[in-house]
């Protein structure tokens, strides 16, 4: 520096020289007394500091196991742990959409979720934390295995696999489309065997949005217990940074942070058991839904099951309780249809009336029901056809109706019209003679 001050100018003075040499020498030491302070060293908290967890070994290496017990008459939200004992497993043939070989008995079920360093999967996704919740004696048991780098992934799959082994059946959320095949992919690289896809599994998302998603704007597990467990997280870390606070531990091995994950991890096993248990109560003949809405989304889980009775007591509740909207036009639909199939023609032709109140399709298509009841049912001709010019009349002055559906279904009408037309005047002729 000194050099360069010195070669900038020759047309300087000697006085401004020096004075230029004594700034220059003042400001280099300024610069080296900066660099020689101390740099501030962050301290690393051990996962020891932040977890109550120990190190395991088994024949493939070692892992980090976190454990944690509730006893049973704990309440997560508004549910109480002791109800996983009585839940009846018969209900979650039900909630698998008719699966009769699903029937779960919880108190051998384990509950399963993993957190992952990507959420898209592929071959390069890992899980590097793998929670199970299950009960044991008179508790409910969240294990964590952790990997505390990559070398450890063998130990802690084994892990998983020896425990998988002693239990009957496989809870998860959005496990059959994630955590399953993430894990057997994972299985394979390592070279350990188990059939996952073999034990009895109940993904509860699917069945959550059956019976939830009329109502509920989002079916996230999260949203799912802010609603139904009345529980709120505080100040849980989004799933969408989990990965990039694991791969800040392996960088620094500071767990100061990456401990967060271990207790989302566990909210999240918790709230799987207590949504499995809300969903399956939900079910219990002589339960009142918390909404109305929710007799919809069961009558439309019992009719997918199969079960004709059920499903018209909860779209009938439906309809009596005054659902609005969509939902109340759905509802008196598939009561038609149940009733239709069950042929309760009065009970039927009682619904098919209040839906030509509604607008839209729904109501368009009960006019053609009313005007095939009418006619081969009730021999009514005068009637089915008042019914045909009232929808030839609706469906030309309501605008709100898709052009393509109006034409079609006009077209189907004055077709079914002309063929009334020409019954009515045979039998007008006939009663002539």
């Amino acid at each position: 520096m000194l050099g360069q001050v010195a070669e900038e100018d020759g047309a300087l003075s000697v006085k401004e020289r020096l004075e230029r040499l004594v700034a220059a020498t003042h400001q280099a030491g300024a610069e080296r007394r900066r660099q020689a302070q101390p740099v501030e060293v962050r301290r690393i908290v051990s996962l020891d500091e932040v977890l109550e967890g120990r190190r395991v070994e088994n024949e493939r290496g070692a892992f980090y196991q976190v454990e944690h017990r509730f006893p049973l008459d704990h309440w997560h939200g508004s549910v109480s742990l002791s109800r996983l004992k009585v839940v009846s497993p018969s209900a979650f043939s039900v909630l698998a959409k008719g699966d009769e070989s699903l029937e779960l008995d919880l108190t051998r079920a384990v509950f399963l979720d993993t957190e992952t360093t990507g959420l898209s999967g592929g071959s390069g996704t890992a899980a590097f934390l793998i929670g199970l919740g299950y009960i044991q004696d008179e508790s409910f048991v969240v294990r964590q295995l952790f990997m505390r780098d990559y070398p450890e992934e063998e130990a802690m799959l084994h892990e998983l696999v020896t425990a998988l082994g002693g239990f009957e059946s496989l809870v998860t959320f959005n496990g059959k489309s994630f955590d399953l095949p993430l894990l057997e992919s994972r299985l394979v690289l390592s070279r350990l065997r188990f059939a996952l896809a073999e034990l009895p599994h109940l993904d509860l998302l699917h069945p959550a949005r059956s019976l939830w998603k009329a109502r509920l704007e989002s079916c996230r597990l999260t949203d799912l217990e802010y609603v139904l467990l009345d529980l709120e997280r505080d100040e849980d870390v989004p799933g969408e940074l989990i990965p990039s606070l694991y791969f800040d531990y392996l960088r620094t091995r500071d767990a100061s942070r990456v401990f967060r994950v271990f207790t989302h991890n566990r909210y999240d096993i918790v709230s799987l058991a207590a949504l499995t248990v809300r969903a399956s109560e939900m079910l219990q003949e002589g339960v009142s839904p918390e909404h109305p809405i929710d007799d919809y989304s069961l009558g439309r889980l019992f009719e997918r099951a199969a079960l004709t009775e059920r499903s018209i007591l909860h779209y009938s509740r439906a309809v009596e309780s005054g659902v609005s909207g969509k939902a109340r036009k759905r509802s008196l639909r598939q009561l038609a249809q149940q009733l239709k199939r069950r042929q309760h023609w009065e009970e039927c032709s009682s619904v098919w009336k209040e839906l030509t109140s509604e607008d839209g399709p729904e109501a368009i298509e009960a006019i053609e029901e009313l005007a095939k009841y009418l006619e081969h049912r009730q021999r009514d001709l005068a009637g089915a056809l008042d019914h045909c010019r009232q929808a030839i009349s609706r469906l030309e002055e309501d605008v709100r109706l898709p052009l393509a559906f109006r034409e079609r279904w006009r077209e189907a009408f004055r077709h079914r019209l002309r063929r009334l037309e020409r019954l009515q005047g045979k039998r007008e002729s006939k009663e002539g003679l």
